[in-house]
């Protein structure tokens, strides 16, 4: 290399460091003392709460009324509600608001309700939507999503979980 392309590079390496101290000096405090003893006031952006987030199942699982697991719902009702039918109705007749009365069920002489043919549960001969006491036939979606609860009342797994498992099926 010769003495005039070595005397440039230094030259243009010089401007370059030159350039680069003034540009840090003029973007950034890098160079400005700091007194120790002055407190400086550290302000905390005020952001918006940010509201409970849910997820909407419907979004990707349409219709899942018409699910065959969900339209043959009934045998699931024991593992949520238990299997003393009476138990559970018991607080039915104590609020008087509902007119929910024995003969409700045992319609005239103490009839006993019989299943719906085909059906797994007694259950399916009631809770229909909008009049519970009409044949929900174990449409466990009706039974529930048209009274206030959601996919996660039955679908307690995170979900991740839940969509594993239905791909692994």
């Amino acid at each position: 290399m010769s003495d005039k392309n070595y005397l440039s590079m230094i030259v243009f390496v010089g401007l370059l460091l030159i350039f680069s101290v003034i540009y840090l000096a003029g973007t950034t405090d890098v160079f400005v003392d700091k007194d120790d003893n002055i407190e400086q006031e550290v302000i905390i952006p005020e952001f918006e709460a940010i509201p409970d987030q849910t997820i909407n199942c419907n979004v990707c699982h349409v219709n899942p009324e018409n699910k065959k697991k969900h339209i043959n719902g009934s045998n699931y009702c024991d593992a949520c509600h238990g299997t003393g039918i009476h138990d559970l109705h018991m607080q039915k007749l104590q609020d008087t608001s509902d007119n929910f009365t024995c003969v409700t069920c045992h319609i005239g002489d103490q009839t006993i309700p019989q299943k719906l043919p085909d059906s797994l549960s007694i259950c399916d001969s009631c809770h229909g939507y909008p009049n519970p006491s009409d044949p929900s036939y174990g449409n466990i979606i009706t039974i529930h999503m048209t009274r206030g609860y959601t996919c996660d009342i039955c679908h307690i797994q995170d979900i991740q979980t839940i969509h594993k498992m239905t791909y692994m099926e």
